[in-house]
């Protein structure tokens, strides 16, 4: 008999963590053993969701008593860093899509993946879309020597550029050998978007337009599901590359 793996949301009242969330209840190989969003702590969680989960919402994860659980994580930065870090302490493996960590946090959390010896998944975007663009615009700038990043998200996104954008930017600088900051990223945040990413290419006479559209955040569970189902197998690293989990079809 398999044993199920155990997970534990941190978001899970966001738009985002929800719908991750929901998939990871329905996942057959997975169990949901915590959920943490603090505005709803003491709530049960299957109201908040209208599905039939048996958990509580805590406000902190030290507040779930969990032996060992993968923390899949869709928050915001700062409170996101400090859970992170507590749950590597703990032994747990993490699938991360909270953005906007400073580059020093980073270097923090990979020090202490490392020292723990657990596995870490920390990727901007687990959409299969836009992990398949960022393999085409690699191709493209082979022949392009100039291009333009353009991302739009909900007006409620905090970090601007998003990471996605960000991470494009570093793509095309290293193809390229120049700095990412020389790239221009343009960014929307207004209401009635989710998650909206193009690049476009220039040369003489003609440019190349590539663009990913999220219209829903379902678009994420299938990255986020394998995620958790392979983290435990990169222990003493962190994962950023989506290609390195999803598999062909």
């Amino acid at each position: 008999m398999t044993t199920s793996i155990p997970v534990v949301v941190a978001g899970a009242s966001g738009k985002t963590g929800r719908e991750v969330g929901k998939a990871i209840a329905h996942a057959p190989d997975m169990e949901l053993v915590g959920a943490i969003a603090a505005h709803y702590a003491g709530s049960a969680l299957k109201d908040l969701w209208s599905e039939p989960v048996s958990v509580i919402l805590q406000r902190n994860l030290s507040d779930i008593d969990a032996p060992y659980a993968v923390l899949v994580d869709f928050t915001e930065r700062h409170s996101s860093y400090q859970r992170v870090t507590e749950a590597i302490v703990r032994g747990w493996d993490i699938v991360v899509g909270t953005t906007g960590f400073s580059a020093d946090e980073r270097g923090s959390i990979d020090s202490l993946v490392r020292q723990y010896h657990v596995g870490a998944v920390m990727i901007a975007n687990f959409s299969l879309g836009a992990w398949v663009m960022e393999q085409l615009a690699q191709q493209a700038s082979r022949y392009f020597k100039k291009a333009e990043v353009l991302e739009a998200h909900t007006d409620t996104k905090k970090d601007k550029p998003s990471g996605t954008a960000a991470r494009m930017a570093q793509i095309l600088a290293e193809s390229w050998e120049i700095n990412a900051v020389d790239i221009p990223v343009h960014s929307i945040r207004l209401p009635g978007m989710v998650a909206h990413q193009a690049v476009v290419f220039g040369t003489m006479g003609q440019t190349l337009t590539m663009r990913h559209d999220v219209h829903d955040r379902t678009a994420y569970a299938q990255g986020v599901l394998a995620a958790v189902r392979k983290v435990s197998g990169f222990r003493g690293r962190v994962v950023y590359d989506l290609g390195e989990i999803i598999d062909p079809v």
